[in-house]
């Protein structure tokens, strides 16, 4: 699937007043990032902002500095620039009523050292994870689809590859005690545990809904117990 639609939403004063009337939900995540129009040098007060305005209603945190669909916030993954947000958000998160954990979501487009780059951020702070990864503007990829002159991330399972990939490197770089979350290419019980096997602790599914739909997760959950009591 290809998106180009970006952080479409109402803002945050909307979601703000939608989380108030919300019931509590068991494992509730919020996506935060800048607005479109802000300028690269103000987009730190953007993710400061709506981490404090929402982080009261959230059991962890996604700070998105990989999207494809915000002008140059893929740039945002330079080491300068985490390095100096992960300071704010653990200033910010320790004088806050709540202390939801606090993931990274990478791009699967960048080089290795990008990631080690962050990977070393996170392993000296308080920062709690990484989610790997987000979709893919890779024009090779999107050559190999016909779709190089389109706008947007590419997701679902031709994301698989790549983002496993990333994985390994995450697993074996990362301390032992960050939470890792696996997502890209998740359609099915197999898929699912590949994740778990490269080393996720968590996994999240996006395209699959659109074309399995919510269902989804019950059938993971029924095959998977069902292969482990047939092992």
């Amino acid at each position: 699937m290809l998106n180009s639609l970006g952080f479409p939403n109402e803002g945050l004063d909307a979601i703000k007043k939608r989380l108030k009337n919300t019931a509590k939900i068991s494992c509730l995540g919020i996506n935060i990032g800048p607005n479109k129009d802000t300028s690269i040098d103000n987009m730190q007060t953007d993710y400061i902002k709506c981490y404090e305005e929402l982080s009261e209603y959230a059991d962890f945190i996604t700070i998105n500095v990989s999207s494809p669909n915000t002008p140059k916030l893929r740039q945002l993954q330079d080491r300068k620039f985490i390095a100096e947000l992960v300071s704010l958000l653990i200033e910010s998160r320790n004088q806050s009523k709540k202390n939801p954990k606090i993931f990274i979501k990478v791009s699967p487009d960048e080089r290795n050292q990008t990631y080690l780059d962050i990977i070393n951020i996170i392993n000296k702070t308080s920062i709690d994870g990484l989610i790997v990864t987000n979709t893919s503007n890779n024009l090779k990829l999107k050559s190999s689809l016909n779709i190089s002159n389109l706008e947007g991330g590419l997701s679902g399972k031709v994301l698989r590859n790549s983002s496993n990939n990333i994985l390994r490197l995450v697993k074996e770089k990362l301390n032992n005690e960050k939470i890792i979350v696996a997502v890209g290419g998740v359609f099915d019980v197999d898929s699912y545990n590949e994740k778990l096997d490269l080393g996720a602790d968590l996994v999240q599914i996006y395209t699959g809904f659109v074309y399995e739909g919510p269902n989804l997760v019950k059938k993971i959950i029924k095959n998977d117990k069902q292969k482990s009591s047939n092992s």
